[in-house]
């Protein structure tokens, strides 16, 4: 329907939730100089699906307002976090025009008043101090190339560059004003993730109960130790669905599942709960073990037709993987861990393989991943769509986070992450010394002394004077604060 009404072409991407069905039927009930007011969930604004729908706005209609609400949810009942947006049909195509986006620091209660509105149309510049509301103004032409895959420098808008999505609620909803100027000190010294990491999904099983499995009667741990020394010794182990019996200590292999089995950066056996069957041998080279029973067990309970085992050459080999990577988890709280990993890893975490030309530095890595400023642009890359309050941070969202060039960085880094790792890593409010239970900018930050000291080198390389060192982590605070916040506001 809609593209015979706007003259679109694209096709509405699959994985999109049905509300953005909506936006481009309530546009289309529209007569021009029409307005549509329309709540919905934020996800649209950051996740790859909305860049369709971003596009479509951008270039067909004339979206006026995005808002949200920072300190109160709106429904109870949705776990998930919703914005207002105002989109007008225009009557002719527009070259250019601004669109609001408007962040209110108060309950809508408190704050829809004429005064408030007059207040808001007269700013015509990013506002980030006032007491009830924040606002970024964008152009049309700016967000559409801000969202548009460059590949050559001078490129402009008229070479009908191919629009890509952009993080409309993380950057121009959300973004603290010291953010702004981290990407102005940092031109020439910030890197993408994707351009010098591979990310990727942890295992993708298609059958949990099957291939994971705890031991019973010794640790994780254990069966390493076991499996070095004699990798025929039989080990007993229990799976999800019940079953217990005993496999080869070659096809069990450590697994980390879920941070909260963690204690530091680094996943150590000893913290580990869990084994994967990691099995890469046919059946006939199978003949006479345990392995081969086991898997002759799992096809009489069907795993082998389910979609996602149906379609590997061997429905039990899950392929040969590389460890050592650096661990993010897809959902974060209060706390912020990479994790240094050389074991398997669940698909509840993206894995980040840095490329080989980085492998000296490869350690680099991982200290300004787990760096104070790495944790601010993560709560403005990731999916503020949990309504309990969780981060969620999927493969595609890491991939254009900004993060200080390892290149750029001294060796003295080294040093300060290597005790930063080895300890348990606290929410963020005790890492950077505030009471949650006090208004943050009140408070002075006092960062416990290996993250300080871990800090300062990245800030030392982006040029940030010591306010905007103190910026920084007020802003890290409060963004976590509200969200955790909002979470508990209904």
């Amino acid at each position: 329907m809609y593209h015979k009404l706007f003259t679109h072409q694209r096709q509405i991407d699959r994985k999109s939730d049905l509300y953005v069905y909506f936006y481009y039927h309530g546009l289309s009930l529209l007569r021009p100089g029409g307005v549509l007011c329309f709540i919905t969930s934020n996800s649209w604004l950051d996740v790859g699906y909305g860049a369709p729908l971003q596009e479509f706005l951008l270039k067909r209609v004339r979206p006026m307002y995005i808002i949200d609400n920072l300190k109160k949810r709106s429904f109870k009942q949705a776990d998930v976090n919703t914005i207002i947006a105002l989109i007008q049909r225009p009557e002719n195509n527009l070259q250019d025009y601004t669109i609001k986006f408007i962040a209110f620091k108060k309950p809508f209660e408190e704050v829809a008043n004429a005064e408030v509105i007059k207040r808001i149309e007269s700013y015509n510049e990013p506002v980030f101090d006032v007491e009830d509301f924040r606002l970024y103004p964008k152009t049309k032409k700016d967000l559409l190339l801000e969202g548009s895959e460059i590949e050559e420098e001078g490129q402009s808008l008229y070479d009908n560059l191919r629009y890509i999505g952009n993080k409309w609620g993380g950057k121009y909803l959300r973004a603290p004003e010291i953010y702004f100027k981290i990407l102005e000190k940092g031109k020439g010294k910030l890197v993408r993730l994707g351009d010098i990491a591979e990310v990727r999904f942890g295992i993708k099983t298609g059958a949990n109960e099957f291939f994971y499995l705890r031991p019973i009667g010794m640790t994780v741990k254990d069966v390493v130790e076991f499996a070095e020394e004699n990798p025929n010794a039989l080990i007993t182990v229990r799976n999800g669905a019940g079953w217990e019996g005993k496999i080869e200590a070659e096809f069990l292999k450590p697994v980390i599942k879920s941070p909260r089995e963690l204690r530091t950066i680094i996943v150590r056996s000893e913290d580990l709960n869990n084994l994967v069957f990691m099995c890469h041998k046919d059946k006939r080279e199978l003949e006479g073990t345990k392995a081969l029973e086991y898997i002759k067990w799992g096809e009489g309970k069907g795993y082998h037709n389910r979609p996602t085992c149906k379609g590997r050459a061997r429905w039990w080999d899950l392929g040969e993987q590389e460890k050592k990577a650096y661990l993010w988890s897809r959902i974060h709280n209060d706390s912020h861990r990479i994790y240094e990993c050389e074991v398997y890893a669940a698909d509840t975490f993206s894995v980040i393989y840095p490329h080989s030309i980085y492998e000296k530095i490869y350690e680099k890595i991982g200290a300004i991943l787990n760096s104070t400023t790495t944790w601010l642009i993560k709560e403005l890359h990731g999916r503020k769509v949990l309504g309990e309050g969780g981060l969620s941070s999927l493969g595609i969202d890491l991939i254009g986070i900004e993060i200080l060039n390892p290149e750029n960085i001294t060796d003295q880094i080294y040093f300060f992450f290597s005790k930063l790792k080895q300890r348990e890593i606290y929410s963020i409010f005790t890492e950077l010394g505030f009471d949650p239970n006090k208004p943050i900018r009140e408070q002075e930050p006092n960062p416990l002394p290996d993250r300080k000291a871990l800090d300062d080198i990245v800030f030392d390389a982006l040029g940030l004077t010591e306010e905007e060192r103190k910026e920084v982590y007020w802003a890290v605070a409060e963004l976590v604060k509200n969200r955790l916040e909002k979470a508990k506001s209904v």
